[in-house]
């Protein structure tokens, strides 16, 4: 178990990042609406500058001047270093580590409760750790420990020794298992405490096989290994300071493959080759060339943008007849494959809105109206004679953004802001929404535009609805799986014009990407997104913008971004709070 003093030094737990409501046109905007995360300088005509899901003021990118950083640019803010808590695994991080670590093909994830903040499930302050997970840990730990053991190929990568009267096997096995599994070398304490658990087994009769299984359990329960641990070396100090090489490799395996650190990166963590920016970027280079970079697709990619909803997703058999859990796969996994373009591709993220190509398999091209691919895997193709075109044009993401009867231009629109402009809206307390009613056999027909009038009327909803509106609206050539129509299917005409908040008028799927892209929060929210998700906690605006500005200092791909952030001082340096 952890020592007091290593549990003392390691970083408290802090709060998730400060709220701020904006300057008066977004306030008067946002009358009726709160928002937690106001995207960083938003609504260019407005000349709003607001925060990312960081809290903190700022704008989109850093003024000239100061340290140059990684792309060339400079930035003159210092960057603002955050005390980070403890950060317990996900239950993806734990699943991915355990099989990375031991072989076993267990799962957990999905008997432990799901924690999320930020819109992901890895922020450090949301991972609690009840009397009831202690438990469910050290039962998975001695299952685990049992099927390893159980199993003489995945034993032979833990115990690589033979076992005699002594301990020295023990000794051995402690020293290299402990390493991969605390993600550092142990200290002396920590090896001769687990050493003696081995011959206290021992001393009862168990066999030396039954002995070093039982500190495999052991280990697997314990916090070092269930927790990333980062030390302050001087509690009284708020000065911030480098990670050493082992709590850096852990930051980066963990944001790039959401598990342990392998053999070459716990290699470079004991070098010197992570002290500089360059050999960071190029060890990204050899991490995103690893299989096990497909969990940013998976993971990130997939919170991020929400496919990860499709498998969960109803639609109506009767509206909708072609949906199908086999559709809904195809759908899913075309988002993932788009995402991947741009992540493994040095494609400009500001093409992400307007790319035209799709990922389809015979089941999906059906769905679309294309040719069907040769094979069963989804085939990149392109297709500029269809109406629909980037991100916002896969029928995936149309999908989970609807209802199981209909469109949902409310959800669509929400959604929107919160993926491109980290803009998270939520009703005020003591509001209670009318949901819009499902048209009865008889009634006149109407569209959801007209339905949705009466809560522009209102002044208790116009404030989100102003925001929210027009993005929805925009898509509604769109059905609720996102099947292209001309018009309604009670034979009313679709209106997809509107007005942004910025005042740009945007009529349809492609000027409304061309207005959200052209935002300076799309790319400044894209930074504070892939910011959170690897630090595991809300990205400081300060931080956000020195990246931003690094970022954009060239063809802005997800490469670069991931790079950019990883090299950032908020990354590779931590502070203690200074009690």
């Amino acid at each position: 178990m952890a020592s007091p003093e290593l549990l003392r030094r390691a970083a408290p737990w802090s709060r998730l990042a400060r709220r701020l409501i904006g300057p008066l046109p977004l306030a008067s905007l946002l009358l009726a609406c709160s928002t937690t995360d106001p995207p960083p300088n938003s609504l260019g005509a407005s000349g709003v500058g607001a925060s990312s899901s960081a809290g903190t003021a700022g704008t989109a990118s850093g003024a000239a001047g100061g340290s140059p950083g990684v792309g060339g640019a400079s930035t003159s803010a210092a960057p603002e270093i955050v005390n980070k808590a403890i950060h317990r695994l996900s239950n993806l991080e734990y699943d991915n580590t355990l099989r990375d670590l031991t072989g076993t093909s267990l799962s957990f994830a999905a008997t432990l409760p799901a924690e999320e903040a930020e819109g992901f499930d890895n922020i450090a302050t949301a991972l609690s750790m009840s009397p009831r997970q202690v438990e469910a840990y050290f039962v998975a730990a001695r299952q685990v420990s049992a099927d390893v053991f159980a199993q003489p190929a995945l034993r032979a990568r833990i115990v690589k020794c033979t076992p005699d009267e002594s301990n020295a096997c023990a000794q051995t096995m402690i020293a290299d298992f402990g390493l991969r599994a605390y993600r550092r070398p142990l200290t002396a304490a920590e090896s001769a405490g687990l050493l003696a658990k081995y011959d206290a087994a021992r001393a009862l009769g168990v066999d030396a096989w039954g002995a070093l299984e039982h500190v495999v359990h052991i280990m697997l329960a314990s916090p070092q290994f269930l927790y990333r641990i980062e030390l302050d070396p001087d509690l009284t100090s708020t000065a911030a300071h480098p990670l050493d090489g082992y709590e850096l490799a852990s930051r980066l395996s963990y944001a790039l493959w959401s598990s342990m650190p392998d053999e070459a990166l716990l290699a470079k963590g004991a070098s010197a080759d992570l002290a500089t920016p360059e050999g960071i970027q190029a060890e990204v280079d050899r991490m995103l060339a690893d299989p096990k970079s497909e969990m940013l697709v998976k993971n990130f990619g997939a919170q991020w943008f929400g496919s990860r909803r499709l498998a969960d997703h109803a639609a109506s058999a009767s509206i909708y007849p072609s949906y199908s859990p086999q559709l809904a796969a195809s759908m899913q996994r075309e988002m993932e494959l788009y995402f991947a373009e741009f992540l493994n591709e040095e494609r400009p993220y500001t093409e992400f809105l307007h790319a035209d190509i799709n990922f389809v398999d015979p089941t999906l091209a059906k769905f679309y109206g294309m040719p069907a691919p040769a094979g069963s895997e989804a085939t990149r193709t392109v297709d500029t004679a269809d109406e629909r075109s980037g991100f916002l044009g896969l029928a995936g993401f149309l999908t989970h953004t609807s209802r199981e009867t209909r469109t949902s231009p409310i959800i669509r629109g929400k959604w929107i802001l919160d993926a491109f402009w980290c803009m998270a809206l939520k009703l005020p307390e003591n509001i209670v929404v009318a949901p819009l009613e499902e048209p009865a056999d008889g009634d006149t027909p109407t569209t959801v535009r007209a339905q949705m009038e009466a809560h522009r009327i209102s002044p208790t909803c116009s404030g989100c609805h102003n925001l929210i509106d027009p993005i929805g609206l925009a898509l509604e050539n769109f059905d609720g799986i996102g099947h292209y129509r001309g018009i309604y299917e009670n034979g009313l005409p679709i209106d997809t014009k509107g007005v942004m908040p910025s005042g740009q008028m945007v009529d349809g799927l492609s000027s409304l990407a061309d207005a959200l892209g052209s935002d300076p929060s799309f790319l400044s929210c894209a930074a504070s997104k892939f910011g959170t998700y690897a630090l595991g906690l809300a990205l400081p605006a300060a931080d956000r913008d020195q990246i931003v500005a690094r970022w954009t200092a060239g063809s802005p791909s997800l490469r670069k971004l991931i790079k950019e952030t990883v090299t950032h001082e908020s990354f590779r340096f931590r502070k203690a709070e200074g009690q």
